[in-house]
């Protein structure tokens, strides 16, 4: 027969004694964490502005020469395959890549209780914006100059046109299409987070609330070599 003091431990084949207790979602609930996912949107998308500036410092410039075409003149590639065409496209993808996962790695490092899908979302349109950012700032930097001399340098002179993306279309109800190549730093943000979810020790992802959660068990208050 047991005595009073003797920890009660539930029918082994049954309900435990002590089931855990689900705990509240984070700090300031399903409203801070959508208000956190679009700060990290905004942020990610101004850091766009830093890949864009890089990718214009590295990617080359494509040289056209100025030709006389019938009775008009334009520019003309100087040879048949210019190779700046993939370096630009190439040094963007190498660089938004690791801008994906660069940022994808800050937000679930610097805000580890705002981790999840809502976080993720965020990391995933701030990406995406930045993308188009990088590609606009990096592509227009000089390029009021190249559209002077467009119709201004005289035959046989060379043009230098600012790096561009072939992904970029122009469309009649939208300045520009995003895809192809400006989803780099998406996929790269996306693959990052969801390889640390994955990985991640915590049910939740969130260390602080599955400790909370398992922390009031039980049976860390009556060890299994207590007396019967």
């Amino acid at each position: 027969m047991l005595s009073d003091d003797t920890p009660a431990y539930g029918d082994p084949y049954g309900e435990p004694a002590h089931p855990v207790t689900p705990q509240p979602a984070a700090r300031g609930g399903y409203g801070a964490d959508v208000l956190w996912a679009l700060v990290t949107a905004a942020v990610i998308g101004v850091l766009g502005l830093g890949l864009g500036l890089l990718w214009h410092a590295l990617a080359p410039e494509l040289p056209l020469r100025m030709a006389e075409l019938g009775t008009e003149r334009g520019l003309v590639y100087i040879s048949g395959e210019p190779e700046e065409l993939a370096a630009a496209e190439g040094w963007f993808v190498l660089l938004g890549l690791g801008f994906g996962v660069l940022v994808a790695v800050l937000a679930w490092v610097l805000l580890p209780s705002r981790r999840g899908p809502i976080q993720l979302a965020g990391v995933l349109v701030g990406a995406v914006i930045a993308g188009w950012v990088a590609w606009y700032l990096g592509h227009h930097i000089g390029l009021a100059e190249y559209e002077r001399l467009k119709t201004s340098a005289p035959v046989d002179s060379i043009v230098h046109r600012p790096p561009d993306l072939r992904a970029i279309k122009e469309l009649d109800f939208f300045p520009y299409a995003v895809g192809g190549t400006l989803l780099i730093p998406a996929f790269g943000a996306v693959v990052s987070y969801a390889l640390m979810a994955a990985w991640s020790r915590w049910p939740s992802l969130r260390r602080e609330e599955d400790e909370d959660t398992y922390a009031d068990d039980g049976y860390d208050d009556h060890p299994l070599d207590s007396p019967r």
